[in-house]
């Protein structure tokens, strides 16, 4: 019977290879309340050891939004983005950018990496997102930012419309950005993202709570 369980155990682990987590944000907290398709709710952000998906909802929709995703992965990097958008990281360094926009059906997402010294355009990739009400998803593998199993991103999230504008919502603050579109919008404390375990460790951490059970 003890056999049979600890393989359960195990077992179930396994099968739960996935991590998600939700991070919510303030509604009406911009400079202008009818900005209502850049007002964030909230993000969920999830991988399944293979692929990791961003999705960004906002209080409305309209096709001109832009979106930003800053994507700190490993000490060192730019505070800069890859748009040149006047945006304040407030220290933080990143090594990925995406900057996406919804008013073209496909290739509408930039993916971009930090060389230590600039920003990659020559190795630039472009893709996909997706839309479903008001939420907008973007879906990359864990490979192409570096990752590896249980490991700890930090990342935020920003709303914009064209040209040089700001940040005009940042989820990683519950108040305003920025004051209006002439001003750099300044970035709050960045939220962190674990990815799953390997199974191994997944299938470990069951058996040594299994364990641990028995002990008491």
């Amino acid at each position: 019977m003890k056999r049979t369980l600890m393989v359960t155990v195990a077992a179930a682990a396994l099968a739960s290879v996935a991590s998600a987590d939700s991070y919510s944000d303030a509604s009406f907290d911009l400079f202008d309340n009818g900005l209502d398709n850049l007002d964030i709710t909230g993000v969920d952000v999830s991988d399944d050891g293979v692929n990791l998906t961003f999705a960004v909802s906002t209080r409305g929709f309209q096709t001109w939004t832009k979106y930003m995703l800053y994507i700190d992965t490993v000490a060192g990097g730019t505070t800069s983005n890859a748009w040149s958008r006047p945006v304040d990281l407030a220290g933080r360094e990143i090594d990925f950018y995406i900057g996406s926009w919804v008013d073209a059906a496909s290739n509408n997402s930039q993916f971009v990496s930090w060389t230590g010294s600039a920003w990659n355009w020559g190795s630039e990739t472009t893709f996909s997102n997706s839309v479903s009400g008001n939420t907008v998803t973007w879906s990359l593998s864990l490979a192409s930012l570096g990752l590896t199993a249980g490991q700890t991103i930090y990342f935020d999230v920003a709303t914009s419309g064209g040209g040089a504008d700001p940040g005009v919502d940042h989820l990683s603050r519950s108040d305003a950005a920025t004051p209006g579109w002439g001003t750099a919008s300044v970035a709050g404390g960045f939220l962190a993202y674990t990815t799953v375990p390997t199974p191994g460790a997944i299938a470990l951490l069951g058996l040594a709570g299994l364990a641990g059970r028995r002990r008491r």
